[in-house]
């Protein structure tokens, strides 16, 4: 019941904003050579429900989630007009971090050249250009990763999504004799999702979302994309991932953070996303 709520209150909230859109002023002036603002604002949800940390989620793969753990890294912004043309956010602004548990929701976005805009593109992740820049260039950055998870404690890299929490795998009778020594619960084990790249593979992905609504920039008019990222697409997209079936030996704990797996999986990061919405106006709204 409180799921259904929650779902319900997620939902309801969506659509009152939607209708609030379409009641945006309809202001259709461009002015050469002025600048705007505008935000992305990025809603992690779970298969339809809004993702609320500590709450549990079933999948198709009839494995039950608990996710602790949502974070990753977008880059790269591209907003692009309906005649192709498009606007490249400077790449040295161009990296920001999406957090869950730290409530990091928004990027925002300045000096952008006025216009309407109906695409917008990002990467997940670093880019390799970005990562061969060397220390100097990233430091900031880096450090910024490292205080969210988001950088290998093993390696030196970048953690471009860190999905973490327990699971209670589809047939879990199966797995009951085997006590997790962290969970201390018989049948329910930890799982870490680490999408990154690695030496023998660039997991770094480029993602593009057509906008329902046109992105008015104006010097006075602050559009807000609102972005939901659906973390239920990581494992149980268009490749099908169980958790249960990357166990360790000892039976204990699933980490996937390279292999066949983690190409999957950066894979089905490209059906992640979606706009459900677009505010024009000043000011933020989510």
């Amino acid at each position: 019941m409180k799921k259904n709520i929650q779902t319900f209150a997620w939902l309801f909230s969506a659509g009152s904003l939607f209708v609030a859109c379409n009641n945006d002023d309809n202001s259709t002036i461009i002015e050469e050579n002025t600048f705007g603002a505008a935000e992305l604002y990025f809603d992690n949800g779970v298969n339809g429900d809004k993702l609320v940390l500590g709450s549990s989620y079933s999948n198709s793969n009839s494995e039950t989630l608990t996710i602790n753990r949502f974070n990753y890294i977008i880059s790269n912004i591209v907003l692009i007009k309906s005649d192709g043309t498009e606007y490249i956010y400077p790449k040295a602004k161009s990296y920001f971090i999406i957090s869950e548990e730290a409530d990091l929701h928004t990027v925002q976005l300045e000096n952008i050249p006025a216009g309407d805009y109906v695409k917008v593109r990002f990467g997940l992740g670093v880019d390799q250009q970005k990562y061969l820049e060397g220390e100097t260039a990233q430091q900031e950055f880096w450090d910024y990763a490292v205080q969210h998870n988001l950088t290998w404690t093993w390696s030196t890299g970048y953690r471009f999504i860190n999905f973490e929490g327990t699971f209670k795998p589809a047939h879990a009778a199966k797995h009951e004799d085997h006590e997790e020594p962290e969970t201390g619960t018989p049948g329910l084990f930890n799982f870490q999702i680490h999408q990154g790249s690695n030496t023998s593979t660039d997991n770094y992905r480029e993602i593009t979302l057509n906008l329902p609504t046109t992105a008015r920039i104006r010097q006075t008019d602050k559009p807000s994309i609102h972005i939901v990222a659906d973390a239920n697409k990581i494992t149980d997209g268009r490749n099908k991932i169980l958790l249960q079936d990357n166990l360790n030996a000892a039976g204990t704990n699933a980490s996937i953070m390279g292999g066949e797996n983690l190409i999957k999986i950066a894979e089905n990061t490209l059906q992640m996303f979606f706009v459900d919405h677009v505010h024009n106006g000043s000011g933020s709204h989510h």
